[in-house]
């Protein structure tokens, strides 16, 4: 089955442009996923396109009202339910909402994400989103850091790029995503880019001296410490062998 994802966003172009480029678009190109915009302006129901109101209660900023979200949730639904191999899981497609007050997306969450057949991702905009939308639509809330932006559709298209580039056949290397930083838990060991005799010279030697086992262990001994100096709250969650450990201790005294 294919993973369908939607975006509702008062600028979804915003979306669609980061999702134009790079392994997003390679994947697309493959239909490896498929992708569909709905602007919020297109479900309004007055002349000038209306999408928001003044908040209840007063105060500054616009909020996102109900009407155009409830139409604009509607064809999404039917959008998913159409597109080529949904099969069973036709129209149910999962409502998440991307806002500062959600759950931190981190790279466990995007790998479950991966897995979704069908998901339409909601950016607010201005003083947030009616709050009686959010109750009765939305399924899951993230956050993709403790900052505020302009809008949802940059949160959005990060997110899509989290998922996509987990999905099979997504990266042109298989194992790239198995080692990448937080996919084991821990921060990614240095990399270093191979160029001429010369300027090799410099390179950690066990990096071109062929052992392939000393090499991961140079890797991995390196991720640990990384991580140890930028990011010690990792370690705790992350999966250690004696040998991790015993690494680690030696290098905290």
């Amino acid at each position: 089955m294919i993973p369908a994802i939607s975006v509702i966003a008062a600028f979804p172009e915003l979306v669609e442009h980061a999702c134009s480029l790079g392994v997003t678009h390679r994947a697309r190109e493959r239909n490896l996923w498929q992708f569909r915009g709905f602007s919020l302006r297109d479900f309004a129901t007055d002349a000038r396109k209306t999408i928001d109101g003044r908040p209840a209660g007063g105060g500054p900023g616009m909020v996102l009202m109900q009407g155009p979200l409830d139409s604009a949730t509607a064809a999404a639904r039917e959008w998913h339910t159409a597109t080529e191999l949904r099969g069973n899981d036709a129209g149910k497609t999962k409502i998440i909402l991307l806002s500062p007050d959600g759950d931190r997306l981190d790279q466990a969450m995007a790998q479950r994400l991966s897995a979704e057949p069908n998901i339409t991702l909601v950016a607010g905009r201005y003083e947030g989103l009616d709050q009686r939308w959010i109750e009765k639509s939305v399924e899951q809330t993230i956050s993709i850091g403790d900052y505020v932006l302009s809008g949802g559709e940059i949160a959005a298209a990060v997110l899509i790029d989290a998922i996509v580039r987990l999905l099979p056949g997504a990266l042109g290397d298989s194992e790239s995503a198995i080692t990448e930083s937080f996919s084991a838990g821990l921060l990614d060991w240095p990399q270093y880019a191979l160029t001429n005799a010369a300027g090799n010279a410099d390179i950690p030697p066990v990096l071109l001296g062929g052992n392939h086992a000393l090499i991961n262990r140079w890797r991995r001994e390196q991720a640990l410490a990384r991580t140890l100096v930028r990011r010690p709250d990792l370690l705790a969650n992350a999966n250690l062998d004696k040998a991790d450990k015993a690494f680690l201790d030696k290098i905290k005294l």
